[in-house]
């Protein structure tokens, strides 16, 4: 593959990618292979939209440099990752040590004589690379460090980052609140004291929207002048750092995973004999977004898998056998559906008997109606395949050992054949395998993995086209 000198540099950030060359080394050229920055790097990283990327040299310590190739942060011996927030650079650095510890954090052995002394810490250093301002300084240890580059936007000016909140003024990013514990949609976010939550909205001006919250894992509600209860709700194997259901102690009004954006109905106007049955077994209630309704959840002890049947209930207390919401789904703690389930997301499918559906999972950016769906044939090994419940059959057969997603709102996926055990890239709005290599791994940005039978090579692709950024 033939690269070339490039007399300009007018490009945008995104498109100088890390080119691999033949002696191993990596160098930024642009999607037409000009070479946008002459210096070759043991590893590059691709730019931020600020215009920033990490490179590392042959020792293996990492600097910063910025779209030109000039070095804006030194080459230390640290761990250096970067993410852009409001039009400025927010780099990160760690550095693993290990540290002498006082006599009282001496670990003893009792098995032998030894005493250990030190322990592995990591110094974290968090700042603004445009602007200098440091955010964070801290010295932590190693298996409780949970500092990442990760910022969530609530609004053009408030950030959250390392469970605080922050405020953008002109240059500079002021702290408002920690310990945030929870990202809600609408600008909104809960925060903690021990055991007692807020919510707040960055466009109240730092006021509570509901305060003094409690957790709680039943509720009561009234129907046919009786009080009703609904009791061991949203229990789960590992507890959440914010409880399902929150009680305001004022109101008593209770409100629900995953928005807590309006509170639960206190009456049931009417139900039948099966509803009555099916409320005393109720063991999940979900809020559903931008709606007035909720959903119930009763676990079905008939089934080999976990499944539930489903009730629901709008805020005036009206039971409903049906509703028709958009782009609502609840997920299990590893990420597989639970609502929509199987059963609903394959109610027209007329799959061969000897198939039975097991894991589903919904793709995120591209619509309600694609599922990653595992597939068991009969006695075979199960299989991944993309269903379409609008079309009511597969995109992609069930003949994968695996499937990713790389662009969920451009649908294309990474797939691992089952004969080679590599990873493709499919494009699923054109039904067509992207190029002809696989790959040990693919990642959404395009960076793959690759033996070539003498080692493995690291570089990158364009997940779109599958052009190979390496000689």
């Amino acid at each position: 593959m033939e690269i070339r000198a490039q007399s300009s540099l007018h490009t945008k950030h995104e498109n100088r990618i890390p080119f691999l060359t033949k002696q191993g080394k990596y160098q930024y050229v642009d999607e037409d292979l000009n070479v946008l920055i002459a210096q070759t790097f043991n590893n590059a990283s691709k730019f931020t939209s600020t215009g920033y990327a990490v490179v590392q040299n042959e020792a293996k310590e990492c600097a910063v440099i910025d779209g030109m190739g000039r070095i804006v942060q030194p080459y230390v011996k640290k761990e250096i990752s970067l993410s852009a927030v409001g039009g400025f650079t927010l780099i990160m650095m760690q550095e693993p040590h290990e540290k002498k510890m006082p006599i009282w954090k001496w670990e003893w052995n009792i098995f032998s004589k030894h005493i250990k002394k030190r322990a592995n810490y990591v110094k974290v250093e968090t700042r603004i690379l445009e602007t200098g301002q440091v955010l964070v300084k801290d010295d932590v240890p190693y298996f409780d460090n949970e500092y990442t580059s990760y910022v969530h936007e609530l609004d053009s000016t408030h950030y959250i980052w390392n469970n605080n909140l922050y405020q953008r003024l002109n240059k500079r990013f002021k702290k408002l609140k920690s310990d945030i514990d929870f990202v809600l949609d609408n600008h909104r976010y809960i925060k903690s004291q021990g055991k007692i939550f807020a919510i707040y909205d960055v466009g109240r001006g730092g006021k509570a929207v509901h305060a003094n919250l409690t957790g709680v894992d039943r509720l009561s509600v009234t129907l046919s002048g009786g009080t009703f209860l609904l009791d061991s709700i949203n229990q789960e194997r590992f507890l959440p750092i914010i409880p399902k259901l929150l009680k305001d102690p004022q109101t008593n009004q209770i409100y629900a995973f995953p928005q807590y954006d309006k509170p639960f109905p206190k009456q049931i106007r009417q139900a039948t004999a099966d509803q009555r049955n099916f409320l005393k077994e109720v063991s999940l209630i979900y809020s559903i977004n931008n709606s007035p309704y909720f959903i119930l959840g009763r676990f079905n002890y008939d089934h080999a898998v976990w499944v539930y049947d489903w009730l629901y209930i709008d805020d005036k207390g009206n039971l409903l056998r049906e509703i028709d919401v958009q782009d609502f789904f609840i997920y299990d703690q590893v990420g597989n559906s639970i609502w929509p389930d199987k059963h609903m997301v394959f109610k027209s499918a007329s799959l061969p008997k000897d198939w039975k559906v097991g894991k589903i999972r919904h793709i995120s950016h591209a619509g309600a109606d694609l599922y990653i769906a595992e597939i068991k044939k009969g006695e075979e090994k199960a299989m991944w395949g993309i269903w379409n419940t609008k079309e009511g059959s597969w995109n992609l057969s069930p003949d994968y050992s695996n499937i990713s997603v790389l662009n969920g709102e451009k649908q294309i996926f990474a797939v691992r054949d089952s004969i080679d055990e590599c990873f493709y890239l499919y494009d699923n709005m054109r039904k067509q395998r992207i190029g002809e290599r696989g790959y040990e791994h693919i990642s959404s940005d395009g960076l793959v993995g690759l033996n070539n039978g003498q080692g493995k090579e690291v570089y990158y692709i364009d997940i779109f086209t599958g052009k190979e950024y390496r000689e």
